[in-house]
């Protein structure tokens, strides 16, 4: 039963907690703090004699303070605050079993990961992100919802980041594969945006196994990404055009490296568009690729035979090369250096040339890129002079 006492602690808090909220709101944020923290003292003291009862009213004012915090920067102590919040729901799911607790605790594990993703705290990221998708597998198994769907599918994408920044990748695969079956899941809830994640999803999973020379995984999971974004996404942005290039980009060079020179074509010319109006727009970013593609047009006309549009993409790619190393002059110098080698040793260009790509090396010290080029116009010379001689 009720006494006077524990009614005017209740009344007190109440009106304490809407003044910490209403002095938060008008940015007077030291009123707020000194509101909230009278406002703890009674809590504490109402929960002290049932804890049960009063143990949510100090989540709810954690969760206050927390806001308080979040809207002044501080994120260390919000993240603190939400800590607490994670306690006291741990001690409350275990005393009651109740799934609003597990709820609870979902959330604030993905709030407090957030925070310290934001606070370049990246192994208690993971760890938090880890612990939310626990409780999320919780609650997928009593009752699934499509809001619990998108939280895991974002909680597995961050996981996925965190992965491949640390070459983690056996880790990024496993998310990757979790990521694809949620948003699968609200693609057949009819959440048809969700169409270009999943497109993207396959992309950068192929993209992962064509850096590992998996080129069989990084096929199939290509042609999937590029019939759910031809067939679902027809959005004129530059995440759903870089896509298209990169599937199609890379799709051609796996079919270049199984000698299928068709099929390697018909996929770089399909990117070709792509990767122009990407390098258009921004040629600090996109220019590198459209060089490289050209660079790859001439190698496979030059294995198919055909010597003129080989030497016309060869051009065009020293043409791209030398324009873009404005942007980036180390990246792009070492590409025109290849390029130039190239020329000499395929299509029959004047071996002085030579002397331009060796120039450009000689600046890229204990390079082991610019070594092995070194080494090439070295063997070019003794070649070229031998059948000099010869002839």
């Amino acid at each position: 039963m009720y006494n006077i006492d524990t009614i005017i602690d209740e009344t007190l808090i109440k009106s304490l907690m809407e003044v910490g909220e209403k002095q938060t709101n008008q940015v007077q944020y030291t009123l707020a703090q000194k509101a909230y923290a009278e406002a703890y003292v009674r809590i504490v003291k109402l929960a002290n004699r049932n804890p049960l009862k009063y143990r949510t009213k100090l989540i709810e004012l954690f969760n206050l303070r927390a806001k308080l915090y979040e809207r002044q920067e501080r994120y260390d102590l919000a993240i603190g605050e939400y800590r607490e919040i994670i306690s006291l729901g741990r001690i409350l799911l275990r005393e009651t079993s109740l799934l609003s607790y597990v709820t609870l605790l979902a959330h604030t594990s993905k709030k407090v990961a957030h925070l310290h993703q934001k606070y370049h705290n990246k192994q208690l990221a993971q760890y938090f992100f880890n612990e939310a998708l626990e409780y999320y597998k919780i609650l997928e198994e009593e009752s699934p919802y499509s809001y619990q769907e998108v939280d895991i599918l974002l909680i597995h994408l961050s996981l996925i980041e965190f992965y491949e920044y640390e070459n983690l990748f056996e880790h990024a695969k496993t998310h990757y594969k979790e990521a694809l079956l949620f948003a699968e899941k609200l693609v057949n809830r009819g959440m048809i945006e969700y169409n270009h994640e999943l497109g993207k999803l396959h992309c950068d999973l192929a993209s992962l196994y064509f850096f590992e020379a998996n080129f069989e995984e990084a096929s199939k999971h290509y042609h999937i990404s590029l019939k759910l974004l031809k067939e679902f996404v027809q959005i004129e942005s530059e995440a759903y055009t870089e896509s298209l290039a990169i599937v199609q980009n890379n799709l051609a060079s796996i079919y270049a490296s199984e000698k299928k020179y068709d099929k390697a074509l018909f996929f770089y010319k399909q990117a070709l568009p792509y990767l122009s109006s990407l390098a258009e727009d921004n040629p600090a970013k996109y220019g590198h690729n459209v060089a490289v593609l050209f660079k790859n047009l001439a190698s496979i006309y030059f294995y198919e035979g055909n010597t003129q549009k080989a030497e016309f993409f060869h051009f065009k790619s020293i043409e791209l090369f030398e324009e873009f190393s404005q942007y980036n002059e180390q990246k792009y110098q070492l590409e025109l250096a290849s390029c130039i080698i190239d020329g000499v040793e395929y299509y029959d260009q004047h071996s002085l040339t030579l002397y331009n790509a060796e120039h450009i090396l000689k600046s890229y010290h204990f390079n082991q890129e610019a070594e092995k080029l070194l080494s090439r116009i070295s063997k070019l010379r003794t070649y070229k002079k031998f059948n000099k001689i010869n002839y």
